[in-house]
C-alpha cells in the first residue's frame, strides 16, 4: 500500500542540482538501465513503505554509513546504486533480512556506500541519502528510494521526488536535511567529496555492475559481486566470522 508523505520540506533555492540535472540529460541507454534524472510531470508522489522502513531500521544503531553496532565482529560494505532499475531487487531482496537477523543483534554492521553503474559517477538520488545520513538515516532514505523506484520512473528524479522521499523518513528534521543539501550538496562540497571517495574505493576495489558486498571478519574477507543472493551473503557472514 503506498502511503503519501506527510511531512511538508520547505521549498528553498535548488540551484545546488543544476549541474547534476545537465550531466544526466542526453545520455544513451546502458547496459544496466538507470533511471532518468530529468524533472517529470508534478502530480503526488505516493511513498510506498513508510511504516516499513520505520519498524526495520528502528532502534539499530546507525550513524553516517553505518548500520549497526561499531563493535560488530563483522563488517559488510554495500556497493549500490539507488537509480539502477536492475539493482532494486538486490537491495530488498537482502538488506531486510540481514538488518533484521544481523545488524540488529549486534554481529555484524553494515556500510552502505552510493557506487554509480551508469556513466554519471555522481547520481541526484546519492546526495539526498547523503544528507539523510548525516542525521543518522541514511539507510531508511535509501530504502525508501528502492521501494519507489517505480514512482521515480513515472515523474522522474528531481528536487521534489528527493523531498517526497525525505517526507517518508519518520523522524528525519527536514530543514536539517534541506539545508545540508543547500550548505554542503555543490559540486566541490562536502557531500561531493564523500561520494567522490566512495566512487573511487569502488574502482579501487574492482566493484562490478549490480550490488557488491564486501565482508570482513575475524576469518578472513569475502568479496560478493552481482547481485549476491541472501544465501550467498549469509555463507560468507559464517565464512568469516
Amino acid at each position: 500500500m503506498s502511503e503519501i508523505a506527510v511531512k511538508t520540506i520547505p521549498r528553498r533555492g535548488r540551484l545546488w542540482v543544476i549541474v547534476l540535472l545537465a550531466a544526466a540529460v542526453g545520455l544513451l541507454a546502458y547496459a544496466i538501465v538507470n533511471i532518468s534524472t530529468q524533472k517529470a510531470g508534478s502530480s503526488l508522489v505516493h511513498i510506498a513503505g513508510i511504516s516499513d522502513a520505520q519498524g526495520l531500521f528502528g532502534g539499530v544503531p546507525q550513524e553516517g554509513a553505518r548500520l549497526g553496532s561499531s563493535d560488530a565482529g563483522v563488517t559488510i560494505q554495500v556497493f549500490n546504486d539507488l537509480q539502477c532499475s536492475s539493482c532494486r531487487q538486490d537491495f530488498l531482496s537482502t538488506i531486510p533480512a540481514l538488518t533484521e537477523d544481523y545488524a540488529r543483534p549486534g554481529s555484524a554492521k553494515l556500510l552502505y556506500r552510493n557506487y554509480s553503474n551508469g556513466e554519471n559517477p555522481t547520481e541526484l538520488g546519492f546526495y539526498g541519502a547523503e544528507a539523510a545520513a548525516e542525521q543518522g538515516y541514511g539507510w531508511q532514505y535509501t530504502y525508501l528510494f528502492f521501494r519507489n523506484q517505480t514512482e521515480a520512473e513515472r515523474f522522474g528524479i528531481d528536487q521534489d521526488f528527493l523531498d517526497s522521499v525525505a517526507g517518508g523518513v519518520e523522524e528525519l528534521n527536514a530543514p536539517e536535511w534541506e539545508a545540508a543539501l543547500e550548505e554542503n550538496g555543490q559540486s566541490n562540497g562536502p557531500i561531493a567529496e564523500r561520494l567522490k571517495s566512495q566512487e573511487e574505493l569502488g574502482s579501487k576495489l574492482g566493484i562490478r555492475v549490480g550490488q557488491a558486498m564486501i565482508l570482513t571478519g575475524p576469518n578472513g574477507t569475502k568479496t560478493l559481486q552481482e547481485g549476491p543472493t541472501l544465501r550467498e551473503v549469509e555463507a560468507a557472514i559464517a565464512a568469516v566470522e
